[in-house]
């Protein structure tokens, strides 16, 4: 697959390990900026305007469904894809995130022949439909 350089996915996990796999299925077709807590997901959608963002829920600086409802209600943020990837597993996580304006929610350990996929399938989506995620809010 073809490197497509103007698409970036930010990575939010604060496990090296988990980083580092998402990092590098994902950089087979997209960049990558990868960052450990939700201060630094802060940051780094500021600087590098991510289309995608790959959030594990369970964060060091506070819980990432609050940054799934900032990226929500922002205007300039809104058409982010948001997947929650994450090792909560309950049903109410599930609905929450989706609430929330989550696009999609994986529960860890992910599945590295078909992540990727699913990423691309979740950036088609929101190319047919911009709207995205406040199609639920009506």
């Amino acid at each position: 697959m073809a490197v497509q350089n103007q698409i970036t996915v930010l990575v939010v996990d604060p496990d090296p390990q988990q980083r580092q796999l998402l990092s590098q299925v994902i950089q087979q077709r997209y960049r990558v900026v990868a960052v450990g807590s939700l201060t630094h997901a802060r940051e780094a959608i500021v600087i590098h305007r991510p289309a995608i963002v790959l959030l594990e829920l369970d964060e060091p600086d506070g819980d990432g469904m609050q940054l799934v409802r900032q990226l929500r209600e922002d205007p300039t943020t809104r058409h982010v894809v948001v997947c929650c990837v994450t090792r909560r597993s309950g049903i109410r996580d599930k609905v929450s995130a989706f609430h929330a304006g989550a696009d999609d929610f994986v529960v860890k350990p992910i599945n590295v022949d078909s992540f990727l996929y699913r990423v691309v399938l979740l950036t088609r989506i929101r190319q047919v439909s911009p709207g995205g995620s406040d199609l639920w809010a009506s």
